[in-house]
């Protein structure tokens, strides 16, 4: 009996053991997600919501299929719109998008390499890019020859830390980005940064960028939630676009302090920093115009944010 039972044991570990190692190697959602990711675009900002469920065979390759949703379920149906393929191996994650409106192919391109160590540069030469002028929040019209023409484009690893939310790396595209291990980029989804016009005025974010990610929820569980999004399946525009984005100036001096510059009228201030998950690490109340603030956190990536009655800023920060 004791030998019969040895042989159960060793030919469920054979079944067993290759669906762990599996989902083990996984480093991106793939299946039953929701991305509330937020859009700031004229005239005004707006969630919208992205599903991963189902699969399709593209050229013997196997991809999780992605929608852009009409609701926040996903309960697929004609009104909802097929973005593209997402497959991962070997720690990458690709995306195969849709055909354009013009029935113009897009070849596979690089999302995340969770791969990559520190200082690796990563090729990025097939990635459709998205500026102020040129943004869409599908594929459907992205310029095929200009697409083709964009030579040498390049992400950098600039740092990789292990966060409250996993494995994290900040990578240099254009801009500054935050990828994280089972999330992706907190910029949102497949989404590459460009430079917004100067001077135009933001209603959610106070940052150069046109997308964030708000919140990401898989299966019945939330994975990641913005500390200014109140609802994870909600549009994340909550009154704050009220506010006067009066310029406020924060400059990181060094590794462990910053430098604020505002004008009198704006204080008092209440300054806060977070982890990536929403925890409050460092909170404190700014009473003059210029003041230098010490950082009292362990290095790693963090989010601030800078409030008062006339001013909302806040943006990520990494101390070493």
């Amino acid at each position: 009996m004791k030998k019969q039972y040895a042989i159960l044991l060793i030919c469920l570990s054979g079944i067993l053991f290759p669906f762990r190692s599996s989902a083990q190697d996984e480093v991106f959602p793939t299946k039953d997600a929701i991305w509330n990711i937020c859009v700031d675009t004229y005239p005004e900002s707006k969630s919208y919501f992205y599903g991963l469920t189902g699969d399709t065979v593209i050229d013997n390759q196997t991809y999780n299929k992605l929608y852009l949703l009409n609701d926040t379920l996903l309960q697929i149906d004609s009104k909802d719109i097929y973005v593209g393929g997402i497959r991962q191996s070997d720690k990458k994650v690709y995306m195969k998008p849709a055909d354009t409106k013009y029935k113009e192919e897009i070849e596979e391109f690089l999302m995340y390499d969770f791969s990559a160590k520190k200082g690796d540069i990563l090729n990025m030469d097939k990635r459709p890019f998205y500026y102020y002028d040129f943004f869409g929040l599908t594929f459907e019209n992205v310029d095929i020859y200009n697409l083709a023409n964009h030579i040498s484009r390049s992400a950098r690893i600039e740092d990789i830390q292990d966060t409250d939310l996993g494995f994290t790396m900040v990578v240099f595209l254009i801009d500054f980005d935050t990828w994280i291990e089972g999330i992706g980029s907190l910029s949102g989804l497949f989404f590459t940064q460009g430079p917004k016009l100067a001077g135009y005025k933001q209603r959610f974010f106070d940052r150069d960028e046109v997308t964030k990610l708000a919140c990401l929820k898989v299966g019945d569980k939330i994975r990641y939630q913005h500390p200014e999004c109140k609802e994870c399946m909600k549009n994340v525009i909550t009154g704050l676009d009220r506010k006067e984005l009066f310029p406020v100036t924060i400059r990181q001096i060094g590794n462990r302090q910053l430098l604020l510059q505002s004008s009198e009228s704006d204080l008092p201030l209440q300054f806060e920093m977070l982890s990536l998950s929403g925890q409050v690490m460092q909170s404190q109340i700014i009473r003059e115009a210029e003041s230098r603030i010490e950082l009292r956190v362990i290095p790693g990536i963090y989010l601030y944010r800078l409030i008062g009655d006339k001013v909302y800023k806040s943006d990520k920060i990494v101390v070493r």
